[in-house]
């Protein structure tokens, strides 16, 4: 156990590795139970490519609408997806010789999360996007496949008139930080959902800072400001 410990606090830290320990825990005595450790990213759209042009002219990106066959191949329950189309979201499909060897969600104006009961609301209107659910199929895990969406979503975005998208991650989640940090994104803000059955406790360094639910149709919502400094957790 004490080795357990360690191994946690050495690839988290501290905060992150005590919240990682917690929700464990809660996991372990109920799946109604579960603790949610957020920090949200904001990633410049840039002008600059992404990926060098002989690897990213290899990559051909395009939408995957509701009831197109790519749907059936993502690992999202069926009402996940459905609630994702509902909500006029956009899924970026990304492929090589014609197969998909990935895909990426993203929302206009605002997200509405869909493990916790949190609205987020993206800013400057019309500039911004919500991305979520970045997906590269298992047997393209190795090679340029996650800078190639990224490429082509940079273009696809940019010749829209959007500036940035925001996209959120565990705490966990270390690759998908570094990855970002990578192409430019930086920690605005952070949140943690605590769930007891349908209670729901969040804290966050965004306005209200606190919320309680009490019920499944509560939900709070979130301001996202490129400019935002997040209190350092």
């Amino acid at each position: 156990m004490v080795h357990k410990l360690v191994d946690v606090y050495r690839q988290y830290g501290l905060v992150a590795g005590l919240f990682y320990g917690i929700d464990r825990v809660l996991q372990r005595l109920s799946s109604r139970l579960r603790l949610y450790a957020y920090q949200i990213m904001v990633q410049p759209i840039t002008g600059k490519p992404l990926l060098p042009e002989r690897f990213a002219r290899r990559i051909e990106l395009r939408e995957i609408r509701r009831g197109d066959p790519e749907v059936a191949l993502m690992p999202a329950r069926p009402d996940i997806k459905e609630a994702r189309f509902a909500q006029n979201a956009v899924c970026l499909g990304a492929y090589r010789d014609g197969r998909l060897i990935g895909y990426l969600w993203f929302c206009h104006g605002q997200y509405e999360e869909d493990e916790a009961r949190c609205t987020y609301v993206v800013t400057p209107k019309g500039e911004a996007i919500f991305d979520y659910d970045l997906y590269i199929l298992p047997e393209h895990r190795v090679g340029f496949a996650f800078a190639g969406i990224w490429h082509g979503a940079n273009e696809y975005l940019r010749k829209r008139g959007i500036r940035y998208t925001f996209s959120r991650y565990t705490r966990f989640n270390l690759a998908s930080r570094r990855a970002h940090e990578r192409l430019g994104g930086r920690p605005v803000a952070s949140a943690l959902f605590l769930h007891l059955g349908p209670i729901q406790l969040m804290a966050a360094t965004l306005w209200p800072f606190l919320h309680l639910s009490l019920s499944r149709s509560q939900r709070v919502t979130l301001q996202l400001r490129p400019s935002e400094h997040p209190c350092k957790t």
